[in-house]
């Protein structure tokens, strides 16, 4: 088996912790980014962002962690996850 990427988590600045709990959105494109972003963020929680999920999976990650996704992507890529978060925005 070749490894084709590594998925590493990067740790946030204390101004990067404080944008992500001052956030509207936070968006999340897979499961990593899920629990990456939670163990950096702590227990906190996010008062006011919106939680944006890529797709199925990425929501199941959310509902793990007991929060539920404001927004899924219908197409799960990027493009999709613009397109949700924009068409979230203008109904709001």
């Amino acid at each position: 088996m070749i490894a084709l990427y590594e998925t590493v988590a990067e740790p946030l600045s204390n101004g990067e912790l404080a944008a992500a709990r001052a956030a509207d959105y936070v968006t999340f494109t897979s499961s990593s980014t899920v629990r990456f972003f939670f163990e950096a963020v702590g227990s906190e929680p996010l008062s006011r962002a919106r939680l944006v999920s890529i797709g199925p999976v990425t929501s199941a990650a959310l509902r793990e962690r007991g929060l539920e996704p404001d927004v899924e992507a219908a197409r799960h890529d990027i493009e999709g996850v613009v397109d949700a978060l924009v068409a979230d925005a203008a109904g709001r």
